[in-house]
């Protein structure tokens, strides 16, 4: 062989072995082969399909990491119309308070704040309605959500994110604590909104703008983003929501004022390398985001929840490990830190009916890289829609048959007796019950603005059901006026 042709075939070689080991050095995420260390990976596919078929799920992203590696990457099913993989970003909901404390803790290290003091040491203008109050609230309180913020309040600023972080704790100004600060916990995302503020009080820059430099950009997080107009290629995975049983995809609202509570976005991938710095006390290929002992600051448990579990700074604490899961009105995520393994489990579907189910995916996965018994269940989630389906056709079907009554009813003789259960099934049927729904509507299901959100179709049945109740009683007891009246005349 010439020597010229040697050299070129030469070339060749060395080319398609460079091209091969670099392939195999990326193909761990996906590969194909049962096992992955001491994962057993067809086990865990087989979970995670089964429960994408059975919850009826468009897609999701799985990342495992153990200690400083990550064990396992992987995609199902689809988003914008095409296969999701580790790469797709989604919505994380309120595992984005675990960045936003991050971010705090981050300035109580380089000393620009610290956890006992009131907000009012960085913000002098936040106010709430009791002044005092105000005064008293620390950076603390919030991180540990015992600031007196109640749930209701944060449930009703998820749907007032349409303005400006600034704008939105401005305008907390009347809000009311609903215990005095510090004494009871009470899960908030007003507390975490507040934080967020206080990061760009602190250092002059957009929250959006420190967490890409001091937490995105170290942890190598290409695909994630505190702000969806970044995302420039448009692989933000689209959102489905179960309208009445039925997966439909839905756009997010504007959310600009709610971000550091719960709406960073983030890919499997990204989530792998910031559950590999929680894992190792801030540590990433050599670099730190946080110190060990703020870490451990981060984690410690702090406020009592209920159940064996305490709330740290963005985390939940409990014998099963480290965690928070986070909705939005379209998306879900759940991330789990048990001390040697990492789990991060994002989906593109929200459920409201069926949390229960969702949470229970990610124990699933945590038997699983332990080698434990699992077994997968077969039960079906629609059930639930059907027989709230039928109920609520039920009433409507009241309602209906209701009108149809007053309209269509003729004047004749009723006995006394007939009258009285007549008379009493208004009062109950549309009076009493009505009413007790519509006042106890907030304590029932939450704020209509919220539970519309989370839940339309069946959240808005929920309210217009009993307001119809209510108009038909009303037109009810004016019919009987009336013919009462009329009565009256004849004699």
């Amino acid at each position: 062989m010439p020597k010229k042709q040697f050299v070129i075939v030469k070339m060749l070689v060395i080319t398609i072995l460079l091209l091969m080991t670099n392939i195999s050095g990326v193909v761990f995420a996906n590969e194909d082969e049962s096992t992955n260390g001491n994962l057993d990976i067809s086990e865990i596919d087989k979970f995670m399909n089964n429960e994408i078929e059975r919850l009826n799920l468009p897609g999701a992203s799985l990342a495992i990491v153990k200690g400083d590696q990550v064990e396992y990457l992987q995609g199902y099913g689809f988003a914008n119309g095409t296969n999701i993989t580790p790469q797709t970003p989604i919505v994380i909901g309120s595992v984005t308070k675990s960045f936003t404390a991050l971010a705090i803790m981050q300035l109580v290290e380089q000393g620009k704040i610290r956890l006992e003091d009131p907000v009012q040491s960085y913000i002098p203008w936040f106010q709430i309605a009791d002044k005092e109050e105000s005064k008293k609230i620390t950076i603390q309180h919030l991180l540990n959500q015992t600031s007196g913020f109640s749930t209701y309040d944060g449930q009703v600023a998820i749907s007032q994110g349409d303005q400006t972080l600034k704008e939105h704790i401005q305008s907390l100004v009347n809000i009311k604590l609903t215990y005095p600060v510090g004494e009871q916990y009470q899960y908030s995302n007003l507390n975490y909104s507040i934080l967020g503020l206080l990061v760009e009080e602190v250092t002059n820059t957009s929250y959006k703008d420190y967490i890409n430099k001091y937490i995105f950009k170290p942890l190598e997080m290409s695909n994630s983003f505190t702000d969806p107009k970044d995302d420039i290629n448009n692989t933000i995975a689209n959102g489905y929501q179960t309208i009445f049983g039925i997966k439909v995809t839905t756009e997010q609202l504007n959310h600009e004022g709610n971000v550091p509570s719960g709406y960073i976005i983030s890919s499997a991938e990204d989530m792998a390398n910031y559950m590999i710095a929680q894992l190792n006390q801030g540590e990433f290929k050599g670099k730190s985001i946080l110190s060990s002992n703020a870490m451990n600051t981060l984690h410690h448990p702090s406020s009592f929840l209920g159940n064996e579990t305490y709330y740290a700074m963005g985390w939940e604490v409990n014998k099963e490990g480290i965690s928070h899961n986070g909705w939005t009105e379209n998306t879900y995520s759940k991330v789990l830190l048990d001390g040697e393994y990492g789990i991060s489990l994002q989906i593109n579907s929200m459920d409201y009916f069926n949390l229960n189910e969702y949470d229970s995916i990610v124990s699933g996965i945590n038997k699983l890289v332990h080698n434990e018994d699992l077994s997968i269940s077969d039960s079906n989630p629609f059930m639930k829609y059907i027989i709230i389906d039928l109920i609520l056709l039920a009433f409507i079907a009241f309602i209906v048959w209701s009108a149809y009554r007053i309209f269509k009813s003729k004047n004749r003789k009723v006995p006394t007796f007939r009258k009285i259960l007549y008379g009493l099934s208004i009062l109950v049927f549309n009076w009493l019950l009505p009413l007790i729904i519509l006042i106890g509507f907030p304590k029932l299901f939450g704020p209509l603005s919220t539970v519309t959100l989370f839940a339309p179709g069946i959240g808005h049945l929920l309210f217009l059901i009993p307001l119809l109740l209510l108009i038909v009683g009303v037109v009810k007891l004016g019919k009987v006026t009336l013919t009462l009246k009329k009565n009256t005349l004849d004699a």
